[in-house]
């Protein structure tokens, strides 16, 4: 897909947007926050081997809610326009976070978790980190994550310091035979500038990524 070829998020497209994360919301109620041990972070069917000098924090915002979240450029200055108008949220526009969820009905597959996900773009993309533009899906391409079959969506958007920004997502899902089926959210947010730089610390996190009731 072209750049010139994605389709443009508008702010008045976003009122929808609700459903798919007040789904994704009940889904979460029966988890549990991981733990972090011995450089690992295990969760529900999952561990993830941390880089070394790499700290997460579980449980830590809302997109990392039964998951963790990876601070990627270091404390934030105060006069950051993201602190100030959000003092109580991540202080930075560059991150990694990942998030479990349980189906409960409304995603009996990947593609439909994907769909939900990408017809309402605009609500994958936390509403303090964006600037009013618009927000550009640039890519969906197949990829795995931990061996399980999975999503690679590419969205690109002006932050609000007014700088252009990539987020990668890697939606996965385990479709498991005696259970309620999990689906991973593994999030990139961070800035064009410093994306070869934030990406080998993500290409690092999916490399750790194994599932652990399999």
């Amino acid at each position: 897909m072209r750049l010139s070829d994605a389709p443009l998020i508008t702010p008045s497209k976003l009122v929808a947007a609700g459903c798919f994360a007040v789904a994704l919301c009940l889904g979460a109620v029966a988890q549990s926050v991981p733990q972090i041990k011995d450089g690992q972070v295990v969760g529900s069917g999952f561990t993830v081997t941390l880089p070394a000098g790499v700290n997460a924090q579980v449980g830590a915002n809302s997109e990392s809610e039964h998951g963790f979240y990876i601070e990627l450029s270091g404390p934030q200055a105060a006069n950051n326009s993201l602190y100030q108008l959000h003092p109580t949220k991540p202080h930075s526009y560059r991150y990694i976070a990942f998030d479990t969820r349980w189906d409960i009905g409304d995603m009996p597959s990947l593609d439909a978790a994907v769909d939900a996900l990408t017809l309402h773009i605009g609500e994958a993309v936390p509403s303090y980190i964006v600037d009013s533009g618009d927000i550009v899906l640039a890519g969906n391409f197949p990829t795995r994550l931990g061996g399980l079959p999975a999503r690679r969506l590419i969205l690109k958007f002006k932050n609000n310091d007014r700088k252009p920004s990539v987020r990668q997502m890697i939606v996965a899902y385990d479709a498991r035979k005696d259970a309620s089926a999990i689906v991973y959210v593994l999030v990139l947010n961070t800035t064009e500038q410093n994306f070869d730089e934030d990406m080998g610390v993500f290409g690092k996190i999916v490399a750790g990524f194994k599932l652990s009731d399999h």
